[in-house]
């Protein structure tokens, strides 16, 4: 009888441990291996662990910056990428646009997208032709076919450094995290400067996120209505303030999600905005600034776009935020 009992317990065990979903709580795997093994790495994995400890589920928010965060923004990002394409595109119709000094950076950049007589000028005090560039070159058309010309353009169109397609050019450690993230019950949003729209095109097939879940800025635009059809939203040569940038990138979390995030990463002082809305959060919460350091397998650059902000160590340091050096921190860093 005791011989019966203890074969029915082993068989059950045997069951347990070869039914899907029945495995041990415990598990020892790296879910960040293309980290190095660093203090930062632990510094997140740990504060993972006191997260899911003590704040509950639903506020558990996490944001992201997209270009230059999660992807490569260099030496052009997506949403410029994609009004380079489609302003050549006009202006080879029409010649007479290249009149229009947005057009005329166009055709430059398209032959070189590294070119610094163009990148080193255009964004001046008076004007800015790169917000020119990227309002001007869909506006008068629909939404949709934005949408659905970034995400052609970008999984066709290669990097001219490292020959892969530009939508692929996401870092596996930042997918990893991500992935992390969403596995320990966080609710995870891309806050991006570029257009929703681009973010719409690139996000959902490269890392998984729905529509939902990405916050961009807003190009301005009016719906035309057709019977029997869908609604179209047609662009215009402006945005909807404010700019998904800066102080614009909390009002824009408040406004869309509603809640203060817990965990924010970012690589410019651009996301410092998001950085100072997370540390005010009531819950045990962190900020990570990515910083490109690594010219071998990918650039390096300052964490700042435009007019330099040589304080933004002082920033990290008296904020409490924590500076992920590339080449110190990834182990591997295009997505696998």
């Amino acid at each position: 009888m005791k011989n019966h009992k203890l074969s029915v317990l082993l068989f059950a065990a045997i069951v347990t441990l070869l039914t899907p979903g029945c495995t041990q709580k415990a598990d020892n795997t790296d879910p960040l291996p293309s980290w190095k093994q660093t203090e930062m790495k632990k510094s997140i994995t740990d504060y993972v662990a006191v997260a899911v400890e003590k704040i509950p589920i639903e506020d558990r928010i996490a944001v992201f910056d997209l270009d230059g965060t999660l992807a490569c923004e260099t030496p052009l990002w997506g949403e410029m990428y994609c009004a380079v394409a489609n302003l050549n595109l006009q202006s080879e119709k029409n010649p007479t646009l290249l009149n229009d000094t947005a057009y005329k950076y166009a055709k430059a950049l398209g032959i070189n997208p590294a070119d610094t007589s163009i990148t080193n000028h255009w964004a001046g005090k008076n004007f800015n032709y790169v917000d020119s560039m990227v309002w001007k070159a869909f506006a008068g058309v629909d939404n949709e076919k934005y949408v659905e010309f970034c995400k052609n353009y970008l999984g066709t169109a290669k990097s001219i450094d490292y020959k892969m397609p530009l939508a692929k050019m996401f870092y596996q450690p930042m997918v990893e995290l991500l992935n992390f993230l969403k596995a320990n019950d966080f609710t995870v949003y891309v806050v991006s400067g570029s257009m929703q729209g681009m973010l719409w095109g690139l996000c959902p097939d490269q890392i998984g996120f729905d529509r939902a879940h990405l916050i961009g800025t807003w190009q301005q635009m009016s719906p035309v209505y057709t019977s029997n059809s869908n609604t179209q939203f047609i662009l215009q040569n402006s945005i909807y303030s404010p700019k998904d940038d800066k102080n614009g990138k909390s009002l824009n979390i408040y406004h869309q999600i509603g809640k203060t995030p817990v965990f924010a990463f970012g690589n410019t002082t651009g996301d410092f905005g998001m950085f100072h809305l997370t540390s005010t959060s009531t819950y045990p919460h962190a900020a990570y600034l990515l910083n490109h350091d690594d010219t071998t397998r990918e650039y390096a650059y300052p964490p700042y776009h435009g007019t330099a902000d040589l304080g933004w160590r002082d920033s990290l340091t008296n904020n409490g935020w924590n500076l992920v050096n590339m080449k110190e921190n990834f182990e591997t860093v295009w997505m696998k």
